[in-house]
């Protein structure tokens, strides 16, 4: 069943979100001051509005209480993107999605009440970090504070040393393996038996410093 999101801010990052939720065949409105931006996307959208995302009276008419989410990106004006969120939360928006460009503007956007803020930079900087220090890791999801899932890819060394699934160190209390995906093919809740294979994604969820172990290990 498609749903209905309205993305303000039709930059880059606006733009993406917006082509990909159409991908999936969701119903959407794109906003921006910028004609140019607009007339790029009025083909593909639903609807495509020219609009100052600081006018309140602009943003009343658009209905954003209806959409199932809005997702707010307006470059790197730190003022308009305050205003339109405060806006937005003050219009009865459901959901508020809203990208942030620094640790205060983080900060700022979830006091104004934004239920999810995207910091780009930040999380790709960790990502690329960990990515870095633990070669193979090729993602992760953050859970909580501590606790996160990783996927690992094994390589031939922690195959020679740990044939199946029960010669991994793993500490049992703080990690759990969810799955391993091989090829196309995904083995859910892996048996101590399961014999790895190089290249093997290793889908583990669980304490930060437990996956860090693991992550040595290979």
């Amino acid at each position: 069943m498609s749903r209905q999101f309205a993305i303000l801010g039709l930059g880059y990052f606006g733009s993406t979100v917006a082509r990909e939720l159409k991908r999936h065949q969701n119903q959407v409105l794109g906003v921006d001051r910028d004609e140019t931006r607009v007339d790029a996307l009025s083909d593909m959208l639903d609807h495509a509005v020219i609009a100052d995302l600081t006018d309140e009276n602009a943003l009343k008419e658009l209905s954003l209480e209806a959409y199932d989410a809005v997702v707010i990106d307006v470059d790197d004006d730190l003022e308009t993107s305050v205003i339109c969120t405060l806006h937005v939360k003050e219009l009865g928006a459901k959901e508020i999605w809203a990208k942030a460009h620094s640790d205060a503007h983080y900060k700022l956007l979830k006091r104004l009440g934004a239920d999810r803020v995207i910091y780009p930079e930040y999380d790709v900087g960790v990502r690329v970090a960990e990515s870095l220090n633990y070669h193979a890791m090729v993602d992760f999801i953050r859970l909580g504070e501590r606790q996160f899932i990783v996927e690992l890819v094994t390589t031939q060394r922690l195959v020679d040393n740990c044939a199946s699934v029960a010669n991994l160190s793993i500490d049992r209390d703080a990690l759990f393996l969810v799955a391993i995906k091989r090829g196309q093919e995904v083995i859910r809740n892996p048996a101590d038996d399961t014999p790895l294979q190089p290249d093997d994604s290793l889908i583990l969820m669980g304490d930060l410093q437990a996956l860090r172990e693991i992550g040595r290990q290979i």
